[in-house]
């Protein structure tokens, strides 16, 4: 039969014809299991049952595609600029609710029975159980829930609609569908592939190791070249050198942590603690990375910029890595443009007094920089993002050089 990019058993059209009875039972599994959650659910999302009658894959037929699969889809075709220029994708993440234990509000089976019989109802199901702004930051298309693994990511880099069949060999591309860039290697930043039962919070990202080595070894190393895991650095020293050393041994491509500093009071329920840089325990944990040749990545917030000019003029010898640009915050109830003119000085500096610190060209797609594209009902075109990203990619440029730049 058909098996995903996990291995796991899957109805891929014509991949496993299974009996009509089987399909019936998982269909009343699935009626029952809805008969069992709140009447307010239920109501929230009375398409349920429609969406499970008309199930596709009930038919023998390629699963239904996520809402945030059709989006993609309604956008202009474009050819790629310069396709024969070797990149390396240097962030990027990884993800399938189907076997990823994130803590989502309904159980992993049931997720695996929905996304088999009708997927989009995943979407309004793990949406709702979200705190409001956890749901802001996740857009109405629930990005987390819409499994993205290796074969996802090779489509995306080969620039073709997204399937669950296997990647096609380059004869059989459809007609009139433009190649992609020539991606020969990436680098996967932590993703949330945590062990509940590892035996110290410090060690929770060596099963997230093993993704990481899988997928290079699925893709020939073309995918998850480096990986970041995330490996928190507040529980201090004695208990983050032998977990970066664990990396280091099971995982030839880990190349250094990430440990997010983002804190705007009421911004987002996951952020971190405030004033991190600053904390005692995270900065005694931090000399290990120059001991054992690692690199430092971060995402934060533009008002934050300060705590990590001193963090990096304090460790000059560790590269550190400001993930998107520092997001300047621009999502209401703050001003996308005062935003953008406080955080240009802000960047300037940083380049100047740290030689230490590199910059991602990265994260402008993210709700909190306020753009709105996610709530179009077509996606912007290359032209588009170009005059709205390109003051802040222009900026970056300028001030770290095409040396400490990286897309």
């Amino acid at each position: 039969g058909g098996q995903d990019v996990n291995g796991n058993e899957a109805l891929h059209g014509g991949a496993a014809r299974t009996s009509l009875s089987v399909h019936k039972n998982n269909l009343l599994f699935v009626l029952c299991w809805a008969a069992s959650i709140s009447s307010s659910t239920i109501q929230r999302h009375s398409e349920c049952a429609m969406g499970l009658i008309f199930s596709r894959s009930l038919y023998g037929l390629p699963r239904q595609k996520y809402a945030l699969e059709i989006f993609i889809d309604s956008a202009e075709v474009e050819a790629a600029i310069d396709p024969d220029i070797p990149i390396i994708d240097p962030h990027h993440h990884l993800w399938d609710a189907r076997t990823q234990d994130k803590g989502w509000p309904i159980s992993r089976f049931a997720i695996n029975i929905l996304y088999k019989l009708n997927p989009r109802l995943l979407v309004p199901l793990m949406h709702s159980g979200q705190d409001a702004r956890v749901q802001k930051f996740v857009t109405k298309f629930m990005w987390p829930a819409v499994p993205y693994m290796d074969n996802e990511m090779l489509r995306d880099i080969e620039n073709l609609p997204q399937s669950d069949q296997p990647l096609p060999h380059e004869s059989e591309r459809p007609a009139g569908r433009p190649r992609g860039h020539d991606v020969q290697g990436t680098v996967l930043v932590e993703s949330g592939w945590d062990d509940p039962h590892a035996p110290s919070r410090a060690f929770m990202a060596v099963q997230e190791a093993s993704v990481a080595k899988a997928v290079a070894s699925r893709t020939g190393g073309r995918l998850c070249t480096g990986f970041i895991a995330h490996v928190p650095l507040t529980e201090g020293i004695d208990a983050v050198r032998p977990a970066l050393k664990k990396l280091i041994d099971d995982c030839p491509n880990f190349v250094g942590i990430r440990h997010a500093m983002a804190h705007r009071e009421g911004m987002f329920p996951l952020d971190g603690v405030p004033k991190l840089a600053y904390d005692e325990k995270f900065r005694s944990s931090f000399a290990a990375l120059k001991e054992l040749g690692l690199t430092f990545d971060t995402w934060l917030y533009h008002d934050q910029i300060h705590d990590l000019r001193d963090l990096a003029l304090a460790f000059p010898d560790v590269t550190i890595i400001c993930d998107h640009m520092a997001y300047p915050v621009g999502i209401p109830p703050y001003d996308r443009a005062k935003a953008f003119e406080e955080w240009k000085p802000l960047m300037k500096e940083l380049a100047e007094v740290c030689p230490n610190v590199v910059v991602k060209l990265s994260g402008l797609g993210s709700v909190v920089l306020g753009f709105g594209f996610e709530n179009r009902s077509v996606p912007p075109n290359s032209e588009e993002l170009s005059d709205a990203w390109g003051p802040y990619i222009r900026h970056c440029i300028e001030c770290f050089g095409v040396d400490r730049c990286m897309f």
